[in-house]
């Protein structure tokens, strides 16, 4: 079987050229997810970037005008925005990846801070963290705030605008296991979202996808932290 092509990663993005008068760039790290995937699809279908760089685990040639394939020991020049998508199960290692686009890295959490650090190095002035969250474990006292050291570091990097994002990992997880467990994985699920409202109900990858593209384009300066709840209302 032949390697994976940046086209078969792209199958059914649908490519929207920049427009004329925008001239930013930016950097997705992380596609090799099944979150990062759509993320990419959604930059791909957004006027708003001239160039949608993302994070490659080898050199490529992109037949993509708006595509550029990059290798982090290659990254030497200014980007306006990184979105970093944290790999949704990393203990699933690279079965949780989709064939099609494991030409693209994973984003594993302890790679983050190196990354956020070259980024400012480089003068990217927003940086966006994505991590897939159980948002029926996470505690009230964190909801909306930072949450950890990580995103304490993060935000003393002092980058003009971090936007935190914290999808639920609902439907990510419902793709592991076999087809029992994710059937009903999938019942539990839903019936939690009926009865404790909006705020857990399920998104898809899709929908999660299309609303962390809006937040970041519509990002303000500082520190602003997205729940899935937001989500919601942005998609």
């Amino acid at each position: 079987m032949s390697p994976p092509t940046v086209a078969d990663a792209l199958a059914g993005a649908r490519y929207l050229p920049p427009a004329a008068t925008n001239a930013k760039t930016v950097l997705l790290v992380g596609a090799a997810g099944r979150l990062g995937e759509r993320v990419l699809v959604r930059l791909l279908g957004t006027a708003e970037y001239r160039r949608v760089y993302v994070m490659a685990e080898d050199a490529m040639q992109s037949t993509e005008p708006k595509l550029a394939p990059l290798v982090s020991t290659e990254w030497d020049h200014p980007i306006d925005h990184v979105i970093a998508v944290v790999s949704e199960d990393a203990s699933a290692g690279s079965t949780i990846f989709c064939k099609r686009t494991e030409i693209y890295s994973s984003l594993q959490p302890a790679e983050v801070m190196p990354l956020a650090r070259q980024a400012a190095s480089l003068g990217v002035s927003r940086f966006v963290l994505v991590t897939p969250t159980d948002v029926f474990s996470q505690p009230s006292a964190v909801y909306a705030q930072i949450a950890n050291l990580m995103e304490v570091e993060l935000h003393q990097i002092g980058f003009q605008s971090l936007l935190l994002v914290r999808p639920s990992d609902s439907e990510v997880r419902r793709w592991h296991g076999t087809l029992g467990e994710r059937m009903v994985h999938v019942l539990v699920n839903t019936m939690a979202g009926l009865m404790v409202g909006a705020k857990h109900a399920p998104l898809s990858l899709d929908k999660t996808a299309r609303a962390i593209v809006h937040a970041v384009l519509d990002a303000p300066l500082g520190i602003n932290v997205i729940e899935h709840a937001h989500l919601h209302r942005l998609c």
